[in-house]
């Protein structure tokens, strides 16, 4: 039987998901997907709850261990968290099924 997995969503402002991605694999990250997109809000810059809304964002995606999903999300938020200036929001999402996703050690260093 597989070990259960989630999938972490990490949303900041353009520029921050590599340096979360870093994070993430100290905190033991085999590695993740970063798609870069637009928000919603239409202005460049807009206030929301009193948090600025920059439009440029990137969606940093990591299928994990459930195991690892609280450290992979302290690592990710304690720099780049939503009281910094890459406002960074993560979520998880349990995965009920995968296919070709491996979590043991890497045999080469990545970088």
């Amino acid at each position: 039987m597989m070990d259960a997995q989630s999938v972490i969503l990490f949303i900041c402002n353009h520029g921050y998901a590599y340096d979360a991605m870093a994070e993430a694999r100290k905190a033991g990250a085999r590695g993740g997907t970063i798609i870069h997109g637009r928000s919603s809000v239409s202005t460049e810059k807009q206030k929301f709850f009193g948090i600025t809304i920059h439009s440029e964002k990137d969606i940093l995606m990591v299928v994990c261990k459930e195991t690892q999903k609280n450290d992979l999300m302290r690592a990710m938020t304690s720099k780049y968290g939503v009281s910094t200036q890459a406002r960074g929001l993560c979520f998880s999402m349990k995965v009920e099924d995968s296919i070709g996703f491996s979590f043991e050690p890497l045999d080469f260093k990545v970088e």
